[in-house]
């Protein structure tokens, strides 16, 4: 059997709903019972390494706004030496 996008839509859900914290145990006995299904506990399963793949990442770094700045602090003084340059 293979999966659906359906059985991965509710993998996702079910993923979130677990997490919740006012998720209880009635909910845990529910996804017991949908996740018994082989198909659908491979969307989960699947869901889950996602998850795990995309938590691993390592957040971006904001890019520095120095190194332009300092370019555009030079670029301005060097502009205001050739101005002076011209001026006297």
């Amino acid at each position: 059997m293979t999966r659906t996008e359906d059985d991965v839509r509710e993998a996702a859900a079910w993923l979130e709903r677990l997490r919740s914290p006012e998720a209880g145990q009635g909910d845990q006995e529910e996804f017991e019972t949908w996740v018994a299904h082989p198909r659908r506990r491979d969307a989960f399963e699947a869901v889950k390494a996602v998850d795990a793949e995309i938590a691993s990442w390592d957040p971006p770094t904001p890019a520095s706004p120095w190194p332009i700045l300092g370019a555009l602090a030079l670029g301005a003084g060097g502009l205001m030496a050739a101005a002076s340059l011209l001026i006297h």
